[in-house]
């Protein structure tokens, strides 16, 4: 008596169905209870189009959870604070191909209005901040580092190695704290904040 056939039409279109939703191969043969050599093997026997690894990668990354937890319900200070972070990121903000919020100033004050608008409006992880240090070399480096740390909040072992230039003649420098980059990698995060400046400019 012949074994029945385990990858009927029905199985198939299924196991496309889940692939093409995003599961990797490795899911789909967990889902099938089968490897994945096994998945990959039916795959190109059906003629069932593989991703690229790129494209596997990013669908993966997707999926995962967020590193933020947007607020929704917001009072009207917090409707004040969301307002002025995004103006503050439109005129100060890393927007072309980038992949992570990137903001960049030397004023303290504007500093602490856009972390606690990343704090409090989108609940970010503070242990992806990453901060960077452009300074001159006639400025005390360390105390700059420490200064800026303390205003901050963010221990200076999230501080990427500082860039440090001569400081020119020819200018007079009036960053005497230096200037810093916040920086928060995570690609869904820097989209959220340019479609809300959008949705911001149209309602305008």
């Amino acid at each position: 008596m012949p074994y029945p056939i385990f990858w009927t039409t029905d199985k198939l279109e299924k196991l496309k169905s889940l692939y093409n939703s995003g599961l990797s191969m490795r899911e789909v043969g967990l889902y099938f209870g089968k490897s994945v050599w096994s998945i990959n093997s039916v795959m190109k026997n059906n003629h069932i189009s593989c991703r690229k690894r790129n494209e596997t990668n990013n669908l993966q990354f997707l999926r995962s959870p967020l590193s933020f937890c947007p607020k929704i319900k917001l009072s009207n200070d917090e409707k004040l604070l969301k307002i002025a972070g995004l103006m503050l990121y439109w005129g100060e903000g890393a927007k072309k191909n980038t992949h992570s919020v990137d903001f960049a100033n030397s004023d303290p004050n504007m500093i602490l209005v856009f972390l606690k608008f990343l704090r409090d409006i989108y609940g970010v992880n503070e242990a992806r901040f990453r901060i960077y240090l452009y300074s001159y070399n006639s400025l005390p480096t360390n105390e700059l580092l420490d200064y800026w740390s303390q205003l901050t909040k963010i221990p200076t072992s999230q501080f990427t190695k500082p860039y440090i230039r001569a400081k020119s003649e020819l200018k007079h420098d009036k960053m005497q704290h230096g200037l810093i980059h916040i920086r928060y990698s995570d690609i869904r995060l820097f989209r959220l904040i340019m479609n809300e400046i959008k949705q911001f400019l149209n309602n305008c």
